[in-house]
């Protein structure tokens, strides 16, 4: 029962907890790291071999619940999210627990001491019906991203979108500007971007930029 699947689109937080495992439980194994929902369909219906389910509810692609319809997943499920209202609608469901972004040691061990308590008394996991995935999908309405994490040496740090000024492309590389002025390095394109985002509060000016409202104080018209 050491087999591990995380389902994760930001990739330092995906291997954030892949080292936060190693460190808590070493017997443990990560079997495969995936990103979207489409991905993560495809694994799930060519492998069997995994435990336990680490997954992120907001994909870069969907909700992880559009999974769970896809494929039956019989094994324990731990949800990972940075939104409290996705993690608090998913914990009533029948998952073994749900873990806060960043995710820090203390709580992991705590969801793997509940889920070695659930399996002495139960050896079946809590699954999903249909009934419950259909409700849990018409609840829950499309969200913009709220935070991105942004990995700092060996820690992960959550930047809010509302603290965020504007995206910007160079050299291959795409960089957030907040209003502090710091600058970080996100694993997303700028095409990928304006989905995740308020198209309300962001728009491109550019092929290099795309740019939050408020973040401009003027603007000056050119005749040609």
């Amino acid at each position: 029962m050491n087999r591990i699947l995380i389902i994760e689109d930001e990739p330092f937080a995906a291997d954030h907890l892949e080292r936060l495992i190693g460190q808590t439980r070493p017997e443990m194994q990560v079997m495969a790291k995936l990103p979207t929902v489409t991905e993560s369909i495809a694994w799930l219906k060519a492998n069997q071999d995994y435990d336990l389910v680490f997954t992120d509810i907001q994909l870069a692609d969907g909700i992880c619940f559009e999974i769970f319809q896809a494929v039956t997943i019989e094994a324990p499920l731990i949800f990972t999210t940075a939104y409290d209202q996705y993690a608090l609608k998913a914990f009533k469901l029948n998952s073994i627990d749900y873990l806060l972004k960043p995710i820090d040691k203390p709580s992991l061990n705590a969801a793997f001491e509940k889920l070695d308590k659930l399996r002495q008394s139960s050896p079946t996991p809590p699954t999903f019906t249909p009934q419950q995935l259909q409700q849990l999908l018409q609840s829950l309405q499309p969200s913009y991203k709220q935070r991105f994490a942004i990995k700092i040496g060996d820690n992960i740090r959550l930047v809010p979108t509302a603290e965020i000024l504007y995206f910007e492309s160079q050299h291959k590389m795409t960089y957030l500007t907040t209003e502090a002025g710091k600058r970080y390095p996100v694993q997303y394109t700028l095409q990928e971007l304006e989905d995740l985002v308020d198209a309300k509060q962001f728009f491109r000016i550019n092929r290099q930029v795309l740019l939050r409202d408020r973040s401009i104080q003027g603007l000056s018209l050119i005749h040609i």
